[in-house]
């Protein structure tokens, strides 16, 4: 008999990403509409010995819950059932979000976080191994408001989510490798991106979807799946030249919930003009609330995920895409974080590191042999920093 497809998913999540061994309990929180996912979270939690405990969210109850209680006391997650658990699942809900629209801005946020501070300390000090299962947010409600066919949509989350941690963390080597140890980054494109960036030297994290000792020593009990992201930080200062991302860019809770063609220019390290193609009214709404910080590049995410194409929510996990993050994000002395970020990613694009050739078409190339004997002496010495041909005429 053939293995469904939510036993697929539940064996990967429970045995590669949080490693669930016999004899530890296992938290599977889901909204009612997810319940099909939820149940074989459960029953692979058996299979392998382990003491699961099912916690169902009831979308009508949970809504009438909001009108009862008027902002107070918002319904969120239990910190006692983290605080107990060896490995925690969530399925996130509700599948009706577009009827939190009606929430205060900060109402809103605590009802989607639903993880909240509690939850995070309690976690943090039962050691917890979380995972937020992001395929059970691909429900035909969330695909209308994007514009796109819910099952190739589903198709496309699950065949993401049962990529392992292993074949990421692969993919995430020779990226790490070759920028830990670089200074500048040039980004180029056909669609008119040339822009220049630096590094933060010493400042990256990859996203596999393990939770290691260096997660747990950052305080990070939670791995999103689909994942697979290699992150690096930037240094303030330093970026120059145009950004114009080729992928929409998909916010569930935004108006419009759909963006494209973002085009952000910048001078000195700061953001000085951008434009949409269609939907930057979005942006232009969350731009104007970012307060101090807003227009800074922050990091750059190199998408690992070979399974992922294209999609509402999982473009920037395509391997071969890379992402900009804009919005000081960072805490500073005093003052809390900026309350704005936002992500746009560009696919297939040709990069430079200090000079030199390291991707075209959002692939590697391999450096030049160097040669050796007679033909070595002969050879004349570089002198400045290799052109990036462009991809038809110069090739």
């Amino acid at each position: 008999m053939a293995t469904r497809p939510e036993e697929s998913l539940a064996r990967v999540v429970l045995d590669q990403y949080l490693a669930v061994r016999p004899g530890e309990t296992v938290t599977v929180e889901t909204w009612d509409h997810a319940i099909r996912w939820a149940r074989a979270f459960v029953l692979e939690a058996r299979r392998r010995r382990a003491d699961p405990t099912l916690v169902v969210e009831d979308e009508e109850s949970f809504f009438r819950s909001l009108s009862l209680l008027h902002g107070r006391d918002l319904p969120g997650a239990s910190p006692a059932l983290a605080e107990r658990s060896d490995a925690y699942v969530y399925l996130p809900g509700p599948e009706g979000f577009p009827r939190l629209f009606a929430l205060a801005p900060g109402e809103l946020e605590t009802v989607v976080a639903r993880h909240g501070p509690a939850w995070r300390r309690a976690a943090r000090r039962g050691g917890v191994r979380a995972a937020r299962v992001d395929l059970a947010g691909a429900t035909a409600t969330a695909a209308a408001r994007f514009g796109a066919k819910v099952e190739p949509w589903q198709k496309d989350f699950l065949r993401a989510s049962l990529v392992s941690p292993s074949r990421l963390a692969r993919a995430a080597e020779p990226i790490v490798r070759r920028l830990s140890r670089a200074h500048r980054v040039r980004i180029r494109h056909p669609n008119g991106t040339d822009l220049t960036l630096s590094l933060r030297p010493h400042s990256w994290f990859v996203e596999d979807g393990r939770l290691d000792r260096a997660d747990r020593v950052a305080g990070r009990v939670w791995t999103r799946i689909p994942t697979g992201r290699a992150v690096f930080a930037l240094s303030q200062g330093l970026a120059e030249g145009t950004w114009e991302s080729n992928r929409p860019v998909y916010r569930r809770f935004g108006d419009p919930a759909v963006s494209e063609g973002a085009r952000f220019s910048f001078v000195q390290g700061r953001l000085r003009e951008y434009s949409f193609e269609r939907g930057g009214a979005a942006f232009a709404g969350l731009y104007a609330r970012g307060g101090r910080g807003r227009e800074v590049p922050s990091a750059l995410v190199f998408g690992l995920n070979p399974a992922v194409v294209r999609g509402p929510e999982l473009d920037d996990l395509a391997l071969g895409t890379v992402s900009l993050v804009l919005g000081e994000s960072r805490p500073r002395a005093g003052r809390p974080r900026v309350r704005f970020s936002y992500l746009t990613s560009l696919s297939e694009p040709d990069l430079e590191l200090d000079g030199r050739v390291w991707w075209l078409d959002g692939r590697a190339v391999r450096p030049p042999k160097e040669p050796t004997g007679p033909e070595r002496r002969r050879s004349p010495r570089a002198s400045g920093p290799t052109r990036l041909p462009s991809r038809a005429s110069d090739r």
